[in-house]
């Protein structure tokens, strides 16, 4: 049987764990925080009892992998899709209200259905939306697809969309699953969001959890891992990949434990697996210079208790302001007191905010949220809770999708799994739980090479742990 430990106890290590032990391997999962979860778990909140996520995390039907992963471990049903995509919009400017909603239809006609619905949309800005369906359904020579070189607004403006199309629907689209301004983010990276929800098949319809995203995913994986006898330690913090000659040989702990493995699967983020590796095995290997060129977005979650109820939407996207979602936990979870409103608050790339104080951030996003939203603005805050993930996902800047690494990683058995890394999508859950898969596939297939003994040496001593690996011997 192989030995494969898994580093990180998010979306990515949990799901690589699961898809190992079904292929037969007997894995160790090992998470440095005393809880698992990554960045997506949640906790109770002390004032109120309500359950709140670290960040509201939106699903869509197209997540395939993520879904099978829920269903592998039985919580599949704490997932609610809705019958078709269904968004309430308030324009910050107007006040006006609109609701984008698609038919029952294949492909991109239900995409296209709901846009010619969707009144925030003039007739010329619908008709013009077609000249992207057919750039991403039937790209040409004329009409290239999109490239990792072009940025949101370049491709949009290539394509002749209107500022008001943006505004209403490509830009807040774009901050949503791209967490990135349309303005430098990549037009590739957006285009394979639309590809997936509304071409070939894709399911754009909207998935919220009914219950807390530990109670989602986490508790019950861990359950589910441990049942098959896999071994899960949180509190369990990896100091060292160990490598001997290229090869993957385990891990040591930081309180001096070494765990033999003939596998890893490194499912941390991306700033932190370079620190596991010695330097000379990354030394002048582009996979670990691209890696260390991520830079990072920040998401700002208020979770903002009201002395009242103020919308029976689930979801509401603002058009034009520094607020862009309001959930409605009322309608997703349980809470504690019906007749108060619990609404959690989230701004995307949030960068010129994330520094600003805790008091002056709440007060900002109160105070639009009363400006957008008429019956709250008489509502008195019962309690207010700000969560800053600063670094919530890889930022997706026009030509960086080269920096994301493969998850077959330089060093032999080391594998990589995460948002980071390069699926062919932007960061997000559906991505990070693709790459596990791939990552258990690889881990699964691969086999240690045997170590010949090292040549007898006629010169000076050299130890084992700096020779090189062969693609590193300079030619004679």
């Amino acid at each position: 049987m192989k030995d494969v430990v898994v580093i990180g106890g998010g979306f990515a290590g949990l799901a690589a764990a699961t898809r190992l032990v079904e292929g037969g391997a007997r894995v160790t999962l090992l998470e440095k925080r005393p809880q698992l979860g990554g960045r997506a778990y949640s906790v109770v909140d002390e004032a109120t009892g309500d359950v709140i996520d670290n960040g509201q995390h939106l699903f869509m039907g197209c997540y395939r992998a993520t879904r099978a992963f829920l269903e592998r471990i039985g919580t599949a049903d704490k997932l609610r899709l809705q019958d078709r995509l269904q968004v309430a919009f308030i324009d910050a400017a107007s006040g006006k209200p609109s609701r984008l909603e698609t038919g029952r239809l294949p492909g991109p006609l239900s995409l296209m259905s709901g846009l010619f619905g969707f009144s925030s949309l003039s007739w010329r800005d619908k008709l013009a939306m077609i000249k992207v369906a057919t750039a991403i359904q039937f790209p040409s020579r004329m009409q290239p697809q999109a490239t990792d070189w072009e940025t949101v607004d370049g491709w949009l403006d290539r394509l002749g969309q209107s500022h008001g199309a943006r505004r209403a629907f490509f830009h807040p689209l774009a901050l949503a699953t791209l967490n990135d301004d349309p303005g430098t983010a990549s037009a590739k990276m957006f285009a394979a969001v639309l590809k997936e929800a509304f071409f070939d098949g894709g399911d754009g319809r909207l998935g919220m959890a009914s219950v807390g995203l530990s109670d989602l995913y986490v508790d019950d994986a861990r359950a589910w891992l441990q049942a098959r006898s896999a071994t899960v330690r949180a509190g369990a913090a990896v100091e060292r990949i160990l490598v001997e000659r290229g090869v993957v040989k385990g891990v040591g702990l930081r309180d001096g434990e070494v765990i033999a493995a003939s596998a890893v699967i490194a499912a941390t983020p991306a700033s932190v697996l370079p620190g596991l590796v010695d330097a000379e095995w990354r030394e002048g290997e582009t996979w670990w210079a691209g890696l260390e060129r991520l830079t990072t977005s920040p998401i700002l979650s208020l979770h903002l208790w009201l002395d009242r109820l103020v919308t029976d939407e689930e979801l509401i996207g603002v058009i034009d302001s520094p607020l862009h979602w309001i959930f409605n936990r009322n309608k997703l979870v349980s809470v504690k007191d019906p007749s108060r409103s619990h609404l959690s608050l989230v701004v995307s790339a949030a960068r010129a905010l994330v520094d600003r104080s805790s008091d002056e951030i709440v007060r900002l996003l109160t105070d639009e949220l009363r400006r957008v939203l008429p019956a709250a603005a008489d509502a008195r805050v019962v309690h207010a809770r700000l969560i800053k993930e600063r670094d919530a996902t890889i930022t997706h800047g026009a030509g960086t999708e080269g920096f994301r690494p493969r998850c077959q990683s330089p060093i032999e058995g080391l594998f990589a799994a995460g948002d980071y890394v390069r699926t062919g999508l932007p960061a997000t859950i559906e991505g990070a739980v693709r790459s596990a898969d791939d990552a258990a596939a690889l881990a699964l297939a691969f086999e240690p090479p045997r170590l010949a003994a090292p040549p007898m040496s006629t010169g000076g001593f050299v130890p084992l742990g700096r020779l090189k690996k062969p693609s590193e011997v300079a030619p004679e």
